[in-house]
């Protein structure tokens, strides 16, 4: 089938299941669905106190889902073969704004890094779309028949900035990503491995070469040492989940979040799930996740046009990534980063990203959902 064919056969089709069913979108209005419930338990008070409004920060997270289902449109109508040829201009857009981050006129300061930019009162990250924009990116190059290496050379700037804004659990999970990419290309396992092998050294240099990171992470191995300094955030992360127990103290019962326990909507919002719907509660969040992440990875082993193939790889690697870093931090399994989990934390930029992201792998669906079944009713299935 010719890509036009495959654009007009899209366009052609219709219905849930096509573009995913239940399988792809169900968890995710799930996660969404828990989100803005726990946006609002975990913010409440603080917005309450600060702003006057206990409902401002779930308001905002409800807003973000109109614009955020709006790119999952644009990423399941948009035809991938245009979305593969505007790779590069993706690419340069997102860098764009990256750049911008780094100017004293939009770039906004926040605990020391400037990943934001913000304009009339209105924020964003722009290293959300520059994640989903690499991925696109090297997919397409990776997708021609003569790889033309300079074209993948604009990647380098996206770690450059992201390093000097600085956002190190971006660059850790952007390599996640793009070493799936990679692996599904087909590159030889010995220089696949090799380059992970130098690769590792490179990033526990960078890890310990900033004061701050470095003391993240002999936070990481003692937060005790320096309960009220360093070590407050996770220490009352650990409070949180284990005095949820088993059944949690109930919906709106979490204590921590009362100025104990910072960054409670955002990067720590599980510890209030945690400690509010119990080990139950969290094992429920698991498993969406767990329906989620299955439901790609049999659509990973469905498609088969490279491009498509890529990325989903790439995707899926830095969706399940996020998921399980923001996880290990909140469960003190791994140091602190400044990560979102993906559809259920408060921030706007990460939930527009993942939505297009998702859209995406919806339209790949569709792809494969017209190569097996002729759209005929039914799931796509590997092979």
């Amino acid at each position: 089938m010719t890509g036009d064919q495959k654009s007009n056969a899209t366009a052609t089709i219709s219905g849930f299941d096509a573009y995913g069913g239940q399988t792809l979108w169900f968890p995710v209005v799930a996660l969404l669905s828990f989100g803005l419930l726990f946006v609002y338990s975990a913010s409440s008070v603080y917005a309450g106190q600060k702003y006057g409004d206990e409902f401002l920060f779930a308001k905002k997270q409800l807003l973000y889902i109109l614009p955020g289902a709006l790119a999952a449109v644009a990423g399941a109508k948009i035809p991938l073969e245009k979305i593969q040829r505007w790779s590069i201009w993706l690419m340069l857009g997102a860098l764009a704004l990256m750049t911008l981050t780094l100017t004293p006129f939009l770039g906004k300061k926040i605990l020391g890094a400037s990943r934001w930019i913000s304009l009339h009162g209105f924020q964003f990250q722009p290293s959300e779309f520059l994640k989903v924009a690499t991925v696109i990116h090297l997919s397409a190059c990776l997708s021609e028949k003569k790889v033309q290496w300079k074209k993948i050379l604009p990647i380098g700037f996206g770690f450059a900035i992201l390093l000097r804004q600085p956002d190190f659990g971006t660059v850790v999970i952007l390599l996640v990503g793009l070493s799936s990419i990679l692996f599904f290309h087909g590159i030889p396992k010995r220089y696949f491995l090799g380059g992970l092998a130098a690769l590792l050294p490179l990033l526990a240099i960078l890890a310990i070469a900033a004061p701050y990171r470095l003391k993240r992470i002999v936070t990481f191995l003692d937060p005790f040492a320096d309960p009220l300094g360093s070590g407050f955030q996770v220490i009352q992360s650990f409070v949180a989940i284990a005095s949820g127990g088993f059944f949690g103290k109930g919906l709106g019962g979490s204590q921590q979040k009362l100025f104990f326990l910072p960054e409670a909507h955002t990067d720590f919002i599980l510890s209030v799930i945690g400690e509010e719907m119990g080990f139950v509660g969290i094992l429920i969040i698991f498993l969406i996740y767990i329906m989620l992440f299955y439901s790609l990875l049999q659509l990973l082993v469905a498609v088969t046009e490279p491009f498509h193939r890529m990325v989903t790889a790439g995707l899926l690697a830095m969706l399940a990534a996020s998921t399980l870093v923001n996880m290990g931090v909140c469960a003190g399994m791994l140091p602190t980063k400044g990560l979102t989990l993906p559809f259920i934390s408060s921030g706007g930029s990460s939930l527009v990203a993942n939505l297009f992201a998702m859209g995406l792998l919806a339209q790949i669906h569709a792809r494969a959902y017209i190569r097996q079944t002729g759209g005929s009713a039914g799931h796509v299935q590997g092979n």
